[in-house]
């Protein structure tokens, strides 16, 4: 919510039925925007569904959503092409097979000894998949704007600010692009972290997704707060969110207004 240009406050009109979410309303960019948050210390994918599914109730109008938070980076520790995710930096879903979120520990192991996901989540809005793709492509001649944001944020909300940085000689967070691995269980193991990736080459962990992607068509966008193993703590939870919610304020800067126009209702794409 700190990312936003515009707020306009809590919904006026009381909702039609039981709505146990709390919104904000208000703008980023040219678009207006309704956030909701899912309720402290819960987490997963049930949380998720029901919340999506109440807030398309109220707001019938949404087109597409981004679910936007925290999540486990998984370094590619193995590959001569090391693929550097460090705490702090942010994963955006995305994949040409299976729209960048995969369900890792609902499947079948094969006998070669490969595993196998049974269940196939939805693809995200073409009107988002393209503009990830001209976010990519923008990036390969100038950096995010991830600390320009934060840096304006924090001139706006001072007590947010934080010591306690990573040490890495660019210290900008980096944007990532690939396949989220998303579950029901915490995993706070390295070698089931490595395993994740090897089978379903994901390059981060979390727990909402499975529940957001068949019942609201949107993109995750997760900062990287650990590396899901032993030494998972909440110490860069606030930043990685930050940054999350950055990335988020930047990617919808690309979005086309008349390519987001052009969506059907998320309601309407669920049935």
């Amino acid at each position: 919510m700190c990312m936003m240009d515009e707020k306009h406050g809590d919904p006026q009109t009381p909702p039609q039925r039981a709505d146990h979410n709390t919104y904000l309303l208000g703008c980023i960019g040219k678009f207006k925007v309704v956030i909701a948050c899912l309720p402290k210390d819960e987490i997963g994918s049930s949380s998720a569904a029901a919340m999506a599914k109440d807030m398309l109730f109220t707001f019938p109008n949404v087109r597409v959503g981004l679910l936007v938070g925290i999540g486990g980076g998984i370094p590619d520790y193995g590959s001569d092409d090391i693929q550097d995710i460090r705490l702090r930096d942010v994963v955006i879903s995305s994949d040409k097979e299976n729209g960048g979120v995969v369900l890792y520990n609902f499947g079948k192991r094969l006998a070669d000894g490969s595993f196998k996901s049974m269940y196939a989540l939805g693809r995200p809005p073409r009107s988002l998949r393209t503009a990830i793709s001209l976010l990519e492509a923008e990036h390969q001649t100038r950096e995010n704007r991830i600390p320009q944001y934060i840096d304006k944020m924090l001139e706006i909300y001072p007590h947010m600010r934080k010591k306690g940085r990573a040490n890495r000689a660019d210290t900008n967070p980096v944007i990532h692009y690939g396949v989220i691995a998303t579950g029901s269980a915490v995993v706070k193991h390295g070698p089931t972290r490595d395993e994740i990736r090897q089978e379903h080459g994901a390059i981060c962990l979390e727990m909402e997704a499975a529940g957001l992607m068949n019942n609201f068509p949107c993109v995750v966008i997760r900062g990287i707060s650990d590396y899901a193993d032993s030494h998972k703590n909440n110490h860069w939870q606030q930043y990685a969110a930050a940054t999350a919610a950055a990335c988020a304020k930047e990617l919808l800067e690309v979005v086309q207004l008349r390519a987001l126009e052009g969506e059907r209702t998320a309601k309407d794409v669920i049935g």
